[in-house]
């Protein structure tokens, strides 16, 4: 069984945009975010203890995932994976918005699966406002 993970990599370390939005349910989920600003959504799985035993862990398959809708519409979401000495060790599915979302709000619906069945799922709805500088 993969363990959820919350990704707290900075940004400068990887692929991602911009500020992370959270919609983990329970987690700090913004209920305003400047509109146009860049940002990026995702989460991950890890292996719990002993599926690391030489074989190719069960958490790598496409069937263990995280899913985004948005607004109603199923986002396209790159998959990173991390490896220690070849052994891969993290998968986290993300997307990014380079050039944010227009004002208004936006409803974000996320599902994470295990091996192809449906362990959590969460909706938040987030206003995009416009900055007043």
């Amino acid at each position: 069984m993969a363990a959820l993970l919350v990704v707290t990599t900075s940004p400068a370390d990887c692929d991602w945009v911009g500020r992370r939005i959270g919609i983990f349910p329970g987690g700090p989920t913004p209920s305003m975010f400047p509109a146009h600003a860049p940002f990026w959504i995702g989460y991950g799985f890890v292996p719990t203890p002993g599926e690391l035993d030489g074989e190719e862990p069960g958490f790598l398959s496409r069937d263990t995932r995280f899913e985004l809708d948005l607004d109603g519409e199923r986002m396209t979401l790159s998959t990173e994976l991390a490896t220690d000495d070849e052994t891969p060790v993290r998968k986290t599915d993300f997307v990014n918005f380079p050039d944010g979302l227009p004002s208004g709000w936006h409803e974000f619906a996320g599902r994470w699966y295990e091996n192809g069945s449906l362990i959590l799922s969460s909706r938040a709805r987030i206003e995009f406002v416009e900055s007043e500088l």
